[in-house]
């Protein structure tokens, strides 16, 4: 289990991602391309939009990818009060919530995550898409 994050800094928000997190649902992608571009470098810029923006597109991440830090006094990211677990097709699951995240020594404290639950995963707990390569 990765806890590594490459951070972007911007002006009034800075963006965390951790790559071995993603699923490449490309949620940040599709909702923000003008902040999150895959054929720049770097491919996260946060000052080309809003930091309300910014975290709005954020929180829509579903896998907890990416995270963010308000630099400019605005409220930060807050888990869902209901604790959800969305069973995807191919057994993603998806949770959402304040999630606590054990593997042995390390613990993850995350508002979501894409966990694995056809075992495949060469990133376990976590998904990382092995059971689309699976017949």
């Amino acid at each position: 289990m990765e806890n590594d994050y490459k951070l972007y800094s911007g002006k009034d928000i800075e963006v965390k991602f951790y790559a071995k997190r993603c699923l490449h649902a490309a949620q940040c992608v599709k909702g923000l391309s003008e902040v999150f571009d895959v054929k720049k470098r770097p491919w996260v810029n946060p000052d080309q939009a809003s930091a309300d923006d910014v975290a709005r597109v954020i929180e829509r991440c579903p896998s907890g990818a990416l995270e963010y830090v308000r630099k400019d006094g605005e409220d930060q990211e807050q888990p869902q009060a209901e604790t959800t677990l969305d069973l995807q097709p191919g057994h993603v699951m998806y949770i959402r919530g304040n999630v606590t995240i054990k593997n042995g020594n390390e613990t993850i404290q995350c508002n979501r995550a894409a966990l694995c639950g056809c075992g495949h995963s060469n990133n376990k707990p976590f998904c990382d898409n092995s059971h689309e390569c699976r017949p």
